[in-house]
């Protein structure tokens, strides 16, 4: 099955961050940063809005039409996924969403995968921040169709994709899609495993 896919309209970021919560609920690493459900569902949500609208205005967020299924939220060349402002932002309100102790656990984290981020990829490429595709929809090709915009064009500019990830079946999915596995970052104790992947323009 493929699907319809367009970027994402303004107006649609409240129900885009509440797929994307909803598809990341599971995630090994958000459930090590954010044990409580109910902190992590009101803390996934607020992380994943910010994101999108801090996104939004460069059209590389595409979802699914007439009914939103998916997200796949991309991240150009030379471009990071949140601004200055929007770091601040979440520095702020997350300490009231999380807790302390959450909250430590989420910023080194952050700070360990953008410095294998960094150090990996040196060279301009677009970067998959966000996949997720509403459970009731999984399985379906949907977040295959939302990867090909950007697939495609990184194919035709010559430039390669990067991700990181935290499931095996996510690896494998990404594999399909002509990924590889680039690290197996080095992680504190405790913390669930994580891949990095790349993949060359074909």
């Amino acid at each position: 099955m493929t699907a319809n896919v367009i970027n994402l309209d303004r107006a649609q970021i409240a129900q885009a961050s509440e797929i994307l919560s909803n598809a990341f609920d599971s995630d090994p690493i958000f459930r090590y940063m954010m044990p409580s459900e109910e902190a992590r569902r009101n803390a996934t949500k607020l992380i994943f809005g910010i994101i999108l609208r801090e996104n939004q205005h460069c059209q590389h967020i595409y979802t699914t039409t007439p009914e939103l299924k998916g997200i796949a939220v991309w991240v150009p060349p030379g471009r990071s996924a949140l601004s200055f402002l929007g770091s601040l932002q979440l520095g702020l309100l997350m300490p009231f969403k999380l807790g302390l102790p959450a909250l430590g656990r989420a910023l080194s984290l952050f700070n360990i995968i953008e410095k294998y981020h960094k150090q990996d990829m040196q060279r301009p490429h677009w970067y998959l921040a966000n996949l997720g595709v509403a459970p009731a929809y999984q399985g379906q090709g949907i977040g295959a169709s939302l990867l090909q915009p950007v697939l495609q064009r990184a194919d035709s500019e010559r430039l390669p994709c990067y991700l990181e990830t935290s499931t095996n079946s996510a690896v494998r999915f990404y594999q399909r899609q002509g990924f590889e596995i680039l690290r197996i970052p080095e992680l504190p104790q405790n913390v669930p495993p994580m891949w990095t992947m790349k993949r060359e323009a074909r």
